[in-house]
């Protein structure tokens, strides 16, 4: 493969070892980690559709439901359970097993670990862990480009193409290199739409989520040293507004553009009665900050989740900055 689009991180024993466990295989079983994104959920998408063709038996297990509702999905998703006992698991864009549904028969199952996040701890019997791609979807084409190119149909190329966007922002992180522009050109040459699929993910506010989001911006709080902005988000907030969870989608990576600000976070309280904390940032090493409190996530994008009360939580993380 041209070297423009190698990733030293992958070896080349090991995607040919899991290609090995895959072949071996018929009934397999994809993980992937709470709330699920674009980047998951594309992957997940991707890799359903090939190993059905392949004549899998594949069912993907999200713990609970997407965060949006993405146009292409794997097709036989169970949320929080499992119906199959799978002779192979693949987890993807998954860090950490508390993020995962993971019943206990599954430790002895042969596990591929396919991920792009530095503070991966899931121990896999084979680990395509890169923690310099933009996204799991620009590697998972890599992979599967390895395993046999001819894998990357119009279908699998339209999936990549929405997790790498996804998690690229549309190509606005810093985590883009010229590797990711150029994947991304070879899955249009596949037949990805990139127009129709950067629409599918950008427009789909309604003007009652957009009103919302102003209301959101004119509570920012800024730090008195202008280093970091943030917001917190009770669930009254939102029942005020007769709107759910789902309405903050994109809105920590809005935030984010804010300029002359290093850090930004968005605080919330979910259904559980848990805090939630979504953080971005331009240099400060986020994923650092929310290790301290159980998190993690990449260097400039992170995310905290807690039993800590709500103001409780936002104390904490404004003194640790």
């Amino acid at each position: 493969m041209n070297q423009l689009i190698q990733n030293e991180s992958l070896s080349k024993d090991a995607i040919a070892q899991a290609w090995q466990l895959i072949m071996q295989a018929q009934k397999i079983t994809l993980l992937t980690h709470k709330d699920p994104d674009g980047d998951c959920v594309s992957a997940c998408a991707a890799l359903d559709h090939l190993l059905t063709k392949l004549g899998k038996s594949v069912e993907t297990i999200y713990p609970n439901k997407a965060e949006f509702d993405f146009k292409r999905q794997p097709k036989n998703i169970i949320i929080n359970a499992h119906n199959q006992t799978p002779d192979l698991i693949i987890a993807c864009d998954i860090s950490v097993y508390a993020r995962l549904y993971f019943h206990p028969l599954f430790a002895t199952i042969p596990l591929i670990n396919i991920d792009h996040h530095v503070c991966n701890a899931i121990n896999g019997t084979v680990n395509l862990v890169s923690q310099n791609s933009s996204s799991t979807c620009e590697d998972l084409f890599l992979i599967i480009h390895a395993w046999d190119e001819k894998l990357v149909d119009r279908y699998v190329a339209e999936c990549l193409l929405a997790g790498l966007l996804s998690d690229s922002q549309i190509f606005q992180t810093n985590a883009v290199t010229p590797r990711t522009l150029h994947i991304a050109a070879l899955l249009m040459e596949r037949g990805a739409d990139l127009f129709t699929v950067k629409a599918e993910l950008t427009e789909n506010r309604d003007v009652n989520i957009i009103a919302f989001w102003g209301q959101l911006l004119g509570n920012i709080t800024i730090t008195p040293d202008k280093k970091a902005a943030w917001i917190a988000i009770s669930q009254e907030d939102l029942r005020q507004q007769k709107l759910t969870l789902t309405s903050l989608v994109g809105f920590s990576n809005f935030l984010s553009q804010l300029s002359g600000i290093d850090i930004t976070m968005v605080f919330y309280e979910n259904e559980k009665g848990e805090t939630q904390a979504s953080i971005r940032s331009k240099q400060t090493d986020v994923n650092a900050l929310a290790r301290h409190f159980g998190g993690g996530g990449h260097v400039n994008a992170a995310g905290i989740t807690s039993d800590k009360p709500l103001k409780q939580l936002v104390a904490q993380v404004l003194e640790k900055i």
